[in-house]
């Protein structure tokens, strides 16, 4: 390309503005959410952040390199890591900042709309700003019951993050959005590099938003992979699934005799790639993440655990 990108990322902030209902001054592009996170963490420069754990690594990371404080807020294993209104509004008067994933990852668990909105409200009470991660929004089931981007037009304390690389299958891209108030757009937009979002990108981010096709069948596909997944998966001996909203499970492989690491260096050797959990916050060994794919390759990975569970149960070792 003999051109520049464009700093403004005009057409893809009218795309999406058309998708969601929201001005372009609602609107800043990011290479990807993550450098999204960042921009926000340096220009409000909080000083104690609210984030549950376990949730996405950034986040925390975001708020060290703006020299705040992380507050964790542990998420109880026995609720299934559910993220509680309740529990976040008692700890607003002591931080200035909340992070809510939602879905979050590595769980896939959601919050109501509802509660969110009471977080939102109550955090503005106390002068507490939002920022609600909608990386995987696109995946979910009557994403109406969760999504608060519209409430972005109510309160001035909301930040909505949302990615465009996972379900438009662009990763390499580097994809993402922020939405928000024009006070807050405008902030985050004198920041940012200038050319952040390169050409192609910016038109695959376009024509992805344009293909209502595309969209139609991705969600059918992967809503009857991951039903019959979910349903293989429930069978394995020694494991505790997750009942997933998104495109990837999560599992509690505590009965099995595995350790996470052990478990995916075992599946790796079996050409098949796991995400470890271990190294998100109030997990430990206990936890891997599987994502959700073809139906052959989802048979692939059942027959494997499958295998190695059966084969660590009868040995009764736990690596």
């Amino acid at each position: 390309m003999v051109n520049y990108p464009d700093p403004n990322c005009t057409e893809l902030r009218a795309a999406l503005g058309r998708k969601f209902g929201l001005a372009a001054e609602q609107i800043v592009m990011g290479n990807g959410a993550v450098e999204l996170i960042y921009l926000l963490m340096k220009l409000l420069q909080p000083r104690k952040v609210l984030i549950p754990a376990p949730t996405f690594g950034e986040y925390e990371i975001g708020v060290v390199c703006a020299h705040g404080q992380v507050v964790d807020l542990p998420l109880d294993r026995a609720e299934e890591f559910s993220i509680k209104a309740e529990k976040v509004v008692n700890h607003l008067p002591q931080v200035d900042m909340v992070i809510i994933c939602n879905p979050n990852n590595p769980t896939g668990k959601l919050i109501e709309r509802e509660e969110i909105e009471t977080i939102i409200r109550e955090a503005e009470e106390t002068g507490a700003f939002v920022m609600v991660d909608e990386a995987f929004m696109d995946f979910v089931d009557e994403p109406e019951r969760y999504s608060v981007v519209d409430l972005v037009h109510k309160y001035p304390n909301l930040l909505v993050l949302y990615s465009m690389t996972k379900f438009y299958g662009i990763p390499g891209l580097r994809l993402g959005a922020a939405f928000g108030t024009p006070r807050i757009i405008s902030g985050m937009t004198a920041i940012k590099d200038p050319w952040n979002v390169n050409t192609f990108a910016q038109l695959a981010g376009v024509v992805s938003l344009e293909d209502e096709d595309y969209r139609v069948r991705t969600r059918v596909m992967v809503r009857e992979a991951k039903k019959e997944f979910y349903k293989a998966l429930l069978k394995i001996p020694g494991l505790k699934v997750y009942e997933p909203s998104v495109n990837y499970v999560f599992l509690d492989i505590s009965g099995t005799g595995y350790t996470s690491t052990k478990l995916k260096e075992s599946l790796a050797r079996r050409g098949l790639l796991v995400r470890d959990c271990s190294s998100y916050k109030n997990l430990g060994a206990d936890f891997i993440r599987v994502a959700v794919k073809d139906p052959a390759s989802n048979r692939r990975l059942v027959e494997a655990l499958t295998r190695l569970a059966a084969g660590k149960t009868n040995r009764g070792v736990r690596a």
